[in-house]
């Protein structure tokens, strides 16, 4: 039987960046989702991360589209704010990849076709063993608490290249990156899609890996509200979070892909060729300019009300946090951002709509 819902705020207003794996916002403002549920969205696009969060704390929007670790470690970027982060929704898990500038790959004595990420990693660290003193490789990430830069590091790690002190990890936005690498700014990055697929177009770089092939099914973006917010307006993050959970649940049907990335396509939304955007959603990767599509499967994997893949439990922050901790101070109790208990609320309160 379905249930009224009264959001104590109507007029919503929703950050997210440029990027594949918006697509449930996007959906969900397309198909009325966000309407069904009593909200009137405007969706604002950002360009970094730090300026979403940014604005997200200090009351410039609502909510927004989050990188999965980025609440946990609202401590350790801006250690003097009062204001916590929480999320009841994990959006999708994967959708990133790494991707190492032509002129690098091509000094690392590999053929194109090989994409094994262990493969790629071990003629890494030989290429760097043996340039000695020379300007240190440098590879970009989105943020420095981020999937990007654990997938990164793990990675790297794995091929035996400390992080830390045998190459050189910068931070920009995302869409920067193409740019970056094209100039020479950079060598590499880890980034979401579709910048890697735009640059193996374009003949800049070549996807070494998809990140999905390193850590499977790691949170990538949450719905990320303040919790003072959420105390004064619970009934508004719930019917934000049954919209999305709904878009999510729609975009998990892969025959349904082709339409969204029509809409993401859009100008007021991504702005990007619907060519460029089709390949993840799809799960096909292209590693170099020309290559054939191989399969990736599980590139995106969005949230499923019939499924623990949107839930934000203790245990994925914890996971998280593990491997922020690597490089920096975890701070105790963070894991409590996570809340499993808002994820199930949304998914009973929806099951009370049909």
């Amino acid at each position: 039987m379905s249930t009224p819902l009264r959001p104590e705020k109507n007029r919503i207003k929703l950050l997210y960046l440029r990027l594949t794996d918006s697509a449930p916002l996007i959906v969900a403002q397309e198909l009325g989702f966000f309407t069904r549920f009593g909200l009137n969205v405007k969706l604002q696009r950002e360009t970094s991360w730090a300026t979403l969060r940014d604005k997200l704390i200090g009351g410039a929007a609502d909510a927004a589209a989050m990188l999965a670790p980025m609440p946990l470690t609202i401590a350790q970027t801006l250690p003097q704010c009062s204001e916590k982060l929480l999320s009841g929704l994990i959006l999708s898990c994967n959708g990133n990849a790494i991707t190492l500038g032509t002129s690098l790959y091509s000094k690392l004595s590999l053929a194109a076709e090989d994409c094994d990420a262990a493969a790629v990693g071990r003629a890494l660290r030989n290429y760097i063993r043996n340039r000695g003193n020379e300007v240190p490789i440098r590879l970009a990430t989105v943020y420095p608490f981020s999937s990007h830069t654990l997938q990164l590091r793990h990675w790297l790690r794995a091929a035996r290249i400390d992080p830390d002190r045998d190459l050189q990890i910068l931070v920009l936005p995302p869409e920067q990156m193409v740019d970056s690498l094209h100039r020479g700014d950079i060598d590499g990055y880890c980034v979401g899609e579709p910048w890697n697929t735009l640059a193996a177009q374009r003949g800049i770089g070549v996807i070494a890996t998809p990140c999905n092939n390193l850590l499977p099914a790691m949170p990538e973006k949450v719905l990320a509200v303040t919790a003072s917010w959420h105390h004064a307006n619970p009934a508004a993050h719930l019917a934000l979070r049954a919209a999305l959970l709904q878009a999510c649940n729609w975009l998990a049907d892969r025959s349904q892909r082709r339409d969204a990335t029509a809409l993401l396509a859009r100008q007021e939304y991504l702005d990007l060729p619907q060519e460029l955007l089709t390949p993840s959603l799809s799960d096909q990767l292209y590693r170099y300019q020309g290559a054939e599509a191989a399969a990736n499967p599980g590139w995106h994997l969005f949230a499923h009300s019939d499924s623990d893949q949107g839930r934000p439990t203790t245990e994925k922050a914890r996971q998280l946090l593990e491997q922020c901790g690597d490089f920096s101070p975890v701070t105790e109790g963070a894991e409590q951002a996570f809340r499993g208990d808002l994820h199930q609320q949304t998914v009973e309160f929806l099951q009370r709509q049909k």
